[in-house]
């Protein structure tokens, strides 16, 4: 049965390197990968280096994080990596697969990683830049765990299969829908959500909707997911006003979990919110957070057809059809102009008395789409 599974991935692999990222002879693959994942990595490494590419793995564990800040001087948090510097300048991937044991991550300290953040903040913007002019491939790959599934209350069987079966997904046929979908946003300029809670409006005038399909050569930018499947924009950055209910959960990067998370918008900007669980989770993160970190940043319409909701997940849940996400903070890299240190996304279910409406058109009644 190890066996099996070991060849599954593999083929997933190959399809990755070949597929999705058009990896090409001569470039420099850079992977990056945890304690469960290196096999995975070791694979991609491989398929890379079967077509002349140059793969390098990076390693790096929760442990190991999680030790680091909280023993480290802040001061040497403030130097810039000078590795980190030569790779976002010479790299052409980078696979960043996200692992992670939340119930380490949550305890780090907030302050420190803020300290970071804006560090290597420059460095980000870079490579931000470098993905808009489609000079650099970069995907972001979950890879479940049983501290993942343990934190979102599902058996990891249950997990494994529900990621898995995301990611294999017929990317050109979503290539297709999605792009289908966008027609129905083509000049647009105002949207409308309502449903449970929420009357939200925003514009996404001059913004296009961009086609999120997991195919690097088909994308208009050079970042993408893994597993993929959204049409997202950037929203006018003062545009978003009203109210909206998120009533799917959260597990957010560093392990910080929310729920029942309800926002008032006005001019762009959060100004009220509610959390029915994890509210002490989420302020620990915005407190600490720098620049526009409570201004709407992203407004995503989930297209993959094999997603199913996790409890959390991001990587998988904003991809579920039938659901919407907003996310607050940074959108410098998809064409925004919000400028922050974080960027986080809250998921609302809208199969269930709620609708989308694009200049007064309705586009998406009770989680379904409108031909």
């Amino acid at each position: 049965m190890f066996s099996k599974v070991i060849m599954d991935l593999q083929k997933i692999a190959k399809r990755i390197i070949n597929e999705n990222l058009s990896v090409k002879e001569k470039e420099m693959v850079v992977i990056s990968a945890g304690p469960k994942s290196l096999k995975f990595a070791e694979m991609l490494a491989y398929e890379s280096s079967m077509i002349g590419a140059q793969p390098a793995i990076m390693y790096g564990s929760s442990e190991h994080i999680l030790k680091t800040y909280k023993n480290i001087n802040s001061k040497f948090l403030r130097n810039i990596p000078e590795l980190s510097k030569i790779i976002s300048r010479n790299s052409d991937v980078e696979i960043h697969i996200d692992e992670s044991n939340p119930f380490l991550d949550r305890q780090l300290p907030q302050n420190k990683l803020e300290i970071r953040r804006k560090t290597v903040k420059p460095l980000r913007d870079f490579v931000e830049k470098r993905i808009l002019k489609k000079t650099i491939k970069s995907v972001l790959m979950g890879f479940p765990t049983e501290e993942e599934a343990k934190a979102l209350g599902i058996n990891f069987n249950k997990l494994n299969r529900i990621f898995w079966n995301t990611l294999d997904v017929d990317y050109n046929e979503l290539y297709k829908f999605n792009k289908k979908l966008s027609k129905h946003f083509k000049n647009a300029d105002k949207i409308r959500i309502t449903g449970k809670n929420t009357d939200l409006k925003l514009s996404v005038k001059g913004r296009p909707a961009l086609n999120s399909c997991g195919l690097w050569e088909k994308e208009k930018g050079g970042f993408f997911n893994l597993p993929d499947g959204e049409l997202f924009f950037a929203p006018v950055e003062n545009s978003a006003n009203g109210e909206i209910y998120f009533d799917l959960p959260t597990l957010w990067h560093y392990g910080k979990q929310v729920e029942g998370v309800w926002f008032k918008f006005k001019n762009g900007k959060v100004v009220e919110y509610q959390i029915d669980k994890g509210k002490e989770a989420f302020e620990d993160i915005i407190s600490n957070a720098s620049g526009n970190k409570l201004n709407i940043a992203e407004l995503g319409i989930g297209t993959n057809p094999r997603a199913r909701p996790t409890g959390g997940l991001t990587i998988v849940d904003e991809k579920v059809m039938g659901t919407i996400h907003l996310a607050i903070g940074n959108n410098i890299g998809f064409g925004g102009k919000s400028d922050a240190t974080i960027h986080w996304d809250f998921f609302k279910e809208m199969r269930n008395k709620s609708l989308l409406e694009v200049d007064g058109k309705p586009v998406m009644v009770n989680g379904k789409f409108v031909d």
